[in-house]
């Protein structure tokens, strides 16, 4: 019995060198990330592969907006979210659709860019220019035709996100001072989507960034809205996503 016990250890831990000596070496750490198109769009996206060379990490990433990455982060599915309004926003807007889904309690946020929001309407439509306190008059929808901002005499589309989206948020917080977009307003769920209905409907008028505006649309000169962008995690971030927000940091550029 001792002899075939001996036996045994060896054979284990021969096993046991051999696993190791045959384990991949320097397999990458996953960092699993969610939230705001805008982050990934501008930033992450063109420069993922970049940034994992950089990192020894893996990015695992899904696309679902700020709202949907503050939920991932606060039930643990992921490690960081992608934000793009003040994460406060976001939290008061989840809890006033489903009270008590979110707490951003512990949440630390660190910055990583800025972004700019533009607004857009229709190349077909003869209105080119807007003074910013018309944008703000069609937006919370006080101005409702464009005949009242020297355009012909239709109703104003306007097209924006639906509430829990970062750059909605913006708008509303940043630009219209608390106001929230019109009641009447085409809702989409992506940014992007804002610029393609508004590409397409004649008289509509919307937003976007420059990850979501195309040549298909004309971006009204002279009012730009900052946009704050960050990665957020729960509680303070660990060595490797500090790797990450500094790899992501330094390829942000404001956008123009």
């Amino acid at each position: 019995m001792m002899l075939f016990g001996k036996s045994t250890q060896v054979i284990t831990v021969s096993a046991i060198l051999f696993l190791s000596m045959n384990a991949a070496p320097g397999a990458a750490t996953e960092l699993r990330i969610s939230g705001a198109a805008t982050v990934a769009g501008g930033i992450i996206t063109p420069n993922k592969a970049a940034i994992e060379q950089e990192t020894g990490l893996t990015l695992n990433m899904t696309v679902n907006g700020d709202g949907n990455g503050l939920k991932d982060l606060y039930a643990g599915k992921v490690d960081v979210a992608m934000v793009a309004a003040p994460i406060k926003i976001t939290e008061e807007t989840l809890n006033k659709a489903n009270p008590g889904s979110i707490s951003i309690a512990g949440f630390e946020v660190a910055p990583i860019g800025t972004a700019s929001i533009k607004f857009i309407v229709n190349p077909a439509n003869p209105v080119k220019s807007l003074t910013e306190d018309q944008l703000k008059g069609i937006f919370s929808g006080k101005i409702t035709s464009w005949k009242d901002v020297g355009g012909t005499d239709q109703p104003i589309l306007v097209v924006a996100e639906t509430p829990g989206l970062g750059t909605r948020a913006n708008i509303v917080t940043s630009f219209l001072g608390g106001t929230d977009i019109t009641d009447k307003a085409r809702i989409m769920q992506a940014l992007v989507q804002v610029a393609q209905v508004v590409a397409q409907a004649p008289n509509a008028i919307g937003y976007g960034n420059s990850a979501s505006i195309t040549g298909a649309v004309t971006v009204v000169p002279g009012t730009d809205v900052k946009q704050p962008l960050g990665l957020a995690t729960k509680g303070a971030p660990s060595a490797d996503v500090k790797k990450l927000i500094d790899a992501t940091a330094k390829r942000s550029v404001a956008t123009n």
